[in-house]
């Protein structure tokens, strides 16, 4: 009789583990450069196009470019730079107002926020005070260089409004000082009209006690709030657009 085999090992032999560690490792790296690989949508579409009219089909096809998340970031990015720089322009811009206890940059979630006192922005007829007024028109010559919406809003103190006066409540007070600052930047400081909103609340939005003067005087107040939203592309075309309403043609004209 032949000798008898020696009894198999159980388990994969060494090399067979060896080999799919190897596999394994191979698989994650393509894998790797896959993800860093991108797919021109537009050259892919113009290289077809190229073909197909090599072989006699024409076909005319718009084709846009789809966004990436690498494009969405980079855009959120450069927006987000964009507010960071303003916003320390307006901190050197009203410094000496800041320290005086008239003026607040505060940095929110949708943006940030510019608040002015409305007794060291306006006079009584609220038009803008001579002593800030080349300050308000630097504020108003960054906001011209942004693409970004500006939302005013008027604020009161308590104190009714003087019976004999032109504004016959709070309400009408806190709108018309925010439209008087919405006028004075798009006439006076070039910032465009269609990205503003003006809005006025009255004294129900207090930031301090009404029961001092400083409170009270505090509470008097604009806030200039810079968005990171930007006006929506169909209402700018719609503003843009001067051809409005068409005359209907006569058809009954010979």
């Amino acid at each position: 009789m032949g000798k008898k085999c020696p009894p198999c090992k159980k388990g994969a032999p060494g090399w067979m583990v060896t080999f799919g560690d190897m596999m394994a490792l191979l698989l994650t790296f393509f894998v790797l450069l896959l993800s860093f690989a991108q797919l021109d949508i537009v050259k892919f579409e113009d290289a077809s196009g190229s073909l197909q009219d090599a072989f006699g089909v024409q076909t005319l096809q718009q084709v846009n470019p789809m966004p990436t998340g690498e494009t969405m970031m980079a855009t959120d990015f450069q927006q987000e730079i964009v507010l960071v720089h303003l916003k320390e322009k307006l901190q050197v811009i009203l410094e000496n107002e800041t320290d005086n206890g008239e003026a607040e940059v505060i940095e929110l979630e949708n943006g940030f926020m510019v608040r002015l006192t409305l007794d060291a922005l306006f006079d009584e007829d609220l038009v803008v005070r001579k002593a800030i007024k080349p300050k308000v028109q630097q504020i108003a010559t960054l906001l011209a260089g942004v693409p970004n919406m500006v939302f005013i809003s008027g604020h009161t103190d308590n104190q009714p409004p003087n019976p004999n006066g032109v504004y016959k409540n709070n309400w009408a007070v806190s709108a018309a000082a925010a439209a008087a600052m919405v006028n004075y930047l798009a006439k006076d400081g070039g910032v465009e009209a269609s990205r503003m909103q003006a809005r006025g609340l009255s004294e129900y939005s207090p930031v301090a006690s009404n029961d001092t003067e400083e409170g009270a005087a505090k509470n008097r107040r604009i806030e200039i709030l810079i968005s990171k939203e930007t006006p929506p592309v169909e209402q700018n075309k719609f503003i843009e657009s001067t051809d409005f309403i068409k005359a209907p043609a006569d058809d009954n004209k010979n």
